[in-house]
């Protein structure tokens, strides 16, 4: 990322900042109530504000092509990865599943320990794969190094 895009960024997350800031406080205003609720209304509104706008903007940069994503299911040595394929479509399955039943039913939901544990079970699928590949020279660039050796002649006379 060069510096041009850098400084977008960050005028973009201070824009996000203020944003949140703001709606925090209109939020805080406009609400009848005691000086408690008031809070945990603004601080609960102004968080969920400041994940959607951080959202956007990720979903914005992949969509400007900033954010490379057509190598995320690729392991190192080029192929398909099938551990982080497990990883993604579990946790977009689970996150999609409790997006629904917030929705459906407008409260969070108690979170099952056999979710915890299907979740737990894919991230360790992936890191034992990315060990085995570290283990076995294919994972990274610091596992095989090159040395090159150079020749010197000399003459006699």
């Amino acid at each position: 990322m060069d510096k041009e895009q850098r400084g977008i960024f960050l005028w973009m997350f201070i824009v996000m900042v203020l944003v949140t800031v703001v709606s925090a406080f209109v939020i805080a205003v406009k609400i009848q109530g005691d000086a408690m609720l008031k809070l945990k209304l603004a601080v609960s509104y102004g968080l969920l504000v400041l994940i959607f706008l951080f959202g956007f903007v990720i979903l914005a940069a992949i969509a400007s092509g900033l954010i490379d994503i057509s190598q995320i299911l690729e392991d190192d040595a080029g192929g398909a990865s099938t551990s982080r394929f497990q990883l993604l479509i579990f946790t977009f399955v689970i996150g999609l599943s409790f997006v629904l039943i917030v929705a459906c039913d407008c409260k969070f939901p108690d979170v099952p320990t056999n979710v915890l544990a299907l979740l737990g079970v894919s991230a360790s699928t992936y890191a034992v794969s990315k060990g085995i590949q570290a283990g076995s020279g294919n994972g990274s660039d610091s596992s095989s190094t090159t040395t090159t050796t150079s020749s010197t002649t000399t003459k006699t006379p």
